[in-house]
């Protein structure tokens, strides 16, 4: 910062400030905290990009004054892993100080030089990994990796892996290579879908239902009688609800659901006009993670197509809302928020919600078949095959060298009654995969899943034969013959799975249980 503007600077250090993401669009900084579920108020201390979950991806580890919070990176579930290779690079001086700090290490992988060096710290209060990580996208190998070391020596090695921890040791010619180490198997946090007005909630007067109709802007208030900032806030947004009447809905959820005499007295005391619900525990893990992590008063901001678009942790006032609201009326509809308010849905399980975001993204995008085939798989676990065959049907004329496509098209059929066209489209799927190991391996697995077990048991075997060094496609092997109940053949295969991964506890696990 320039000393002559120093004078003029009026940023905050109390904190509780919107958090802010931008995102570089060729070159134009674009804030999107929002659309990432990231502009929190809290009062940030530090934020550090860091592989929580050892997937291959960095995930956000982010430290304020209320906490630490985790966010895991989603973001490209949707790309096959074959585009979203990446290499994890780990020095270790041995003419320095073994962290290697200020090394330069430049990695070339398809067509492209990618360049960082090793720190401590990044921004404030944060401590950073000292391994480097690299996305590589669709390249398969690392042509040439450069470290200028501390000591002032360079060094080059060639033709490494990606998707790799590589250890690099100063002056040594061999590079190791490690898989990442990942979370145990079970213990994934399960989630439970984000905010959301749909949610049913026990209503004061009795009954449940959701929080808001839909098609309007929504403000959702936490509060409780016994809350001192909630009694300062809850005439205010009385009021916001009189002016905005039939434009937005306002609803109030009480903490507070035993002593329901104080909440009846506070609303008619307060002329509270709108809507009360009761805060039972599935509300309160959808909007809080739980009651024990409950902040009162807090209130949600959800725009007229559901999507939360603020979040307020404190008591609010007129001011705030007079200065949101009008803003959520005529906004466009963007195809990035479509696509994530689908994403999110269908991992929160709400597949009717799931398939309404699709539609209306197959309508922005009439020309594209990944809506539509979206669609096709939610209506399939939803049980509905016409729904699921007409859509897939569309998705497979608008790509039809889509393997997955045509074998989900093809389970669509058998479904609804068309016995011949469902193996035809089942059969064209596995000809569709050809000679790729990752599609062989997607296809396999997902007719594993769906009981196609002929078909898995073909395609995995194709997979391990154009690459026997496929871990992945070993154990799904091996879990179809299982299936099958061929055992001495999902021996084998297992087998080959931990010789090749030895560290890989489910396929220990499942080999243990097959019995002597």
């Amino acid at each position: 910062m320039a000393v002559g503007e120093r004078r003029a600077f009026r940023g905050s250090f109390s904190g509780y400030e919107r958090d802010r993401l931008f995102y570089n669009a060729g070159g134009t900084l674009v804030g999107s905290a929002y659309v990432f579920g990231l502009d929190g108020d809290h009062d940030g201390r530090a934020a550090a990009p860091v592989d929580i979950d050892g997937d291959g991806d960095l995930d956000l580890a982010l430290l304020t004054l209320q906490g630490l919070r985790l966010f895991e990176n989603t973001s490209d579930e949707q790309a096959p892993p074959a585009a979203r290779r990446y290499a994890r690079v780990r020095l270790a001086a041995t003419r320095s100080a073994s962290p290697a700090l200020g090394a330069v290490v430049t990695l070339e992988a398809g067509g492209a030089a990618r360049r960082d060096y090793v720190r401590i710290t990044e921004g404030f209060q944060t401590q950073v990994p000292l391994d480097l990580h690299f996305g590589l996208g669709a390249a398969e190998r690392v042509e040439r990796l450069t470290v200028e070391w501390p000591s002032g020596a360079r060094e080059a090695w060639t033709d490494l892996p990606a998707d790799r921890l590589l250890h690099v040791v100063e002056g040594r010619r061999e590079v190791a290579v490690d898989k990442l180490p990942r979370w145990p198997d079970g213990t994934r946090p399960r989630p439970v879908g984000p905010p959301s007005t749909a949610v049913d909630v026990p209503r004061l007067d009795g009954g449940a239902g959701p929080l808001a109709s839909g098609g309007r802007p929504a403000v959702i208030n936490f509060w409780a009688p016994w809350c001192a900032p909630c009694n300062v806030e809850l005439p205010q947004l009385a009021a916001l609800a009189g002016r905005y009447n039939g434009m937005v809905d306002f609803a109030g959820v009480s903490v507070e659901v035993d002593d329901l005499d104080s909440v009846r007295d506070m609303i008619r005391d307060l002329a509270i006009p709108y809507p009360q619900f009761l805060a039972a525990a599935p509300v309160m893990e959808r909007f809080f993670g739980g009651a024990e992590a409950a902040a009162l008063p807090s209130t949600y901001v959800f725009d007229a197509r559901g999507r939360l678009r603020r979040q307020f942790r404190g008591a609010i006032t007129e001011a705030d809302l007079d200065a949101l609201l009008p803003s959520l009326r005529d906004e466009g509809l963007f195809e990035a928020d479509l696509e994530l308010a689908a994403r999110s849905a269908a991992r929160a399980g709400d597949l009717e919600q799931a398939i309404a975001h699709y539609r209306r993204l197959a309508a922005r995008r009439p020309g594209s078949a990944q809506p539509l085939y979206r669609i096709g798989v939610a209506a399939l676990e939803l049980g509905d095959a016409e729904q699921a065959r007409e859509a897939l049907e569309q998705a497979v004329s608008r790509a039809p060298a889509n393997p997955l496509a045509q074998f989900h098209l093809g389970l669509a059929r058998l479904r609804s009654g068309q016995p011949g066209q469902g193996f035809a489209s089942l059969q064209a799927s596995l000809a569709l995969a050809g000679r790729d190991a990752a599609a062989l391996t997607r296809l396999g697995n997902a007719a594993a899943g769906a009981g196609q077990l002929w078909l898995a048991v073909d395609a995995l075997s194709r997979a391990v034969e154009v690459d026997p060094a496929s871990s992945s496609a070993w154990l799904g092997k091996a879990r179809a013959h299982r299936a099958r109940r061929e055992l001495d053949r999902a021996a084998a295969a297992y087998q080959q799975a931990l010789a090749l991964d030895p560290e890989h506890a489910a396929a220990r696990r499942e080999l243990s249980g097959l019995g002597p």
